[in-house]
């Protein structure tokens, strides 16, 4: 059984346009001693749940950009930004730009408006 000092727990953003369903939020457990990246727990999410659709091959440094996400409603750098045990974290894709599925997004579509 999991200590929840020891767990994360995480509120996913689901969506897949090709099942034209609505879009959903889906609980992960992930469980760790030590603080995690955003970019960390997603590739922890997709073990757990392959079907989950994430970014995870970055430069770690918070330079290239292709990790954003949005982590409890700001939008963030994920390979920077750290979530310790204990807490609950909601993960969506990036508000700027055009979903393609889950928390992958269209850097090359920006939303408008």
């Amino acid at each position: 059984m999991c200590d929840a000092a020891s767990t994360i727990s995480i509120q996913a953003f689901r969506y897949d346009p090709d099942r034209h369903q609505e879009s959903c939020f889906q609980s992960y457990e992930v469980e760790s001693t030590e603080p995690l990246s955003v970019m960390a727990l997603l590739a922890k999410v997709h073990e757990i749940d392959a079907t989950f659709a994430c970014r995870t091959s970055t430069c770690f440094k918070g330079q290239c950009g292709s990790c954003l996400v949005r982590v409890n409603g700001q939008d963030v750098l994920g390979c920077i930004t750290l979530v310790k045990p204990g807490e609950s974290v909601v993960l969506e894709p990036h508000s700027k730009y055009r979903v393609i599925r889950d928390v992958v997004v269209d850097f090359s579509q920006p939303r408008e408006g």
